[in-house]
Formats: structure tokens, C-alpha cells, sequence
């Protein structure tokens, strides 16, 4: 056998990048890394302790290329950010093949600190207490990560399937329906739910006075 190539963290991660688009989450391994770089396995061990490692390394990759508005801007309501931030993250995930899937399950929830504070400290300025910052963002995160899980594993492709042979009108309504949001797109439907959710988390709306 020949001597292995030399090889590096950021080659690790980049070989499990291309597996992913390729093949798909489950066949990223180390094993499979080891082939594709020339090397032996036990060499990624000097990298990695093992496959959750080398995964958290590849979600933290991932984000960094390509999760680039993750920071307000100057002037820049609260909702614009929060809307802005999330598009962001979506399209890191759908970027790469089995994506959401990999952010979702890796990593811990600790955040980054600073970019924590510019983000807890737009939303406290706009009329959040901290703790009502800090789960608007959360939850905001949790239906953009579920939002791409759902599009990426759809066996349907999006498709709205409705098995029935009823001809009545209340049906043909219903299946109407479906087709017009099939037609609008995944990104339609994406953006629908982030605007009703922003709506409801708008401090000015929750705590308006009664009439």
C-alpha cells in the first residue's frame, strides 16, 4: 500500500461536503473519507474523534460558507433581520443535499456570542425582553430548520396528494386549493409561514391595548 497523502482538517470536511451532494447524509463515514482522500482511516482519528465530531465540524462548515446574514445591519428593523436571517439559513441548508437534516441533529445550542448580542440586543430595542428575544429567535430557527427538513425529505417533491375518487364540489374545491399552492411554490410557502410568525411575535401587537 502507498504511503497516504497528506491531509488536513479542512480537507476532511470538504471530502465530507462532496459526499453529502453526492450520495447523501447517511454515507458520509469516516471510511468513506478515507477512500476518497488516499489516506488511512486512523489518520482522520488525529483530526476527529469520531463520526458526531466530524459531523458538528461539517454543520459548523456549512454555515460558515453560506449562512452569510446572520448579523444586523445599520438601522435595520427587527423583522427585516429576523426574515433576512432566516432566508439565510434556509439556503445554506437546501444548498447542500440532506442539509437541514445534518443542522438539525448536530451540534450543541450554544450560540455564537457575539453575534448573540447584536442579535438579542436589535430585538430587546425593538420592545423584546431578552428572554422573548431569545425565543422569537429560537422559534423562528426551529420553523426554518423544520420548513427544509420537510422540503428536502418529501418523497412527493412537494406535491399535495389527495387520494380520493369523490366528485362533489366540497372535494373538487379542496383539490383546487391544492393544486393553486402547489403552483405557488415551496418558497411561497415558506415565506407565508415566516411573515405569519413574525406577525405574531411583534411586541407592538401582543402587549397593543384593548379596545
Amino acid at each position: 500500500m502507498p504511503y497516504p497523502r497528506r491531509t488536513d482538517r479542512d480537507s476532511i470536511v470538504s471530502a465530507a461536503i462532496e459526499l453529502m451532494q453526492e450520495r447523501g447524509l447517511d454515507s458520509v463515514s469516516l471510511r468513506a473519507i478515507s477512500t476518497r482522500l488516499g489516506v488511512r482511516q486512523p489518520g482522520l482519528y488525529h483530526y476527529f474523534g469520531g463520526k458526531a465530531e466530524l459531523l458538528d465540524a461539517v454543520a459548523e462548515e456549512i454555515l460558515c460558507r453560506w449562512h452569510t446574514d446572520r448579523l444586523p445591519a445599520d438601522g435595520e428593523c427587527w423583522d427585516e433581520f429576523v426574515a433576512r436571517n432566516a432566508r439565510s439559513l434556509r439556503r445554506a441548508m437546501l444548498g447542500v443535499r440532506d442539509g437541514a437534516r445534518l443542522i438539525a441533529s448536530t451540534g450543541s445550542r450554544s450560540p455564537s456570542l457575539d453575534n448573540a448580542i447584536e442579535q438579542i440586543t436589535l430585538l430587546e430595542d425593538a420592545g423584546f425582553s431578552g428572554t422573548d428575544a431569545a425565543l422569537a429567535l429560537i422559534a423562528v430557527s426551529r420553523y426554518t430548520i423544520g420548513s427544509a427538513i420537510e422540503q428536502q425529505t418529501a418523497r412527493d417533491g412537494g406535491e399535495i396528494v389527495i387520494a380520493t375518487d369523490r366528485t362533489d364540489s366540497a372535494a373538487s374545491h379542496l383539490i383546487d386549493i391544492a393544486r393553486q399552492v402547489v403552483a405557488l411554490g415551496q418558497d411561497h410557502e415558506f415565506e407565508t409561514g415566516l411573515a405569519a410568525l413574525l406577525r405574531g411575535l411583534d411586541p407592538r401587537a401582543r402587549f397593543a391595548p384593548e379596545e
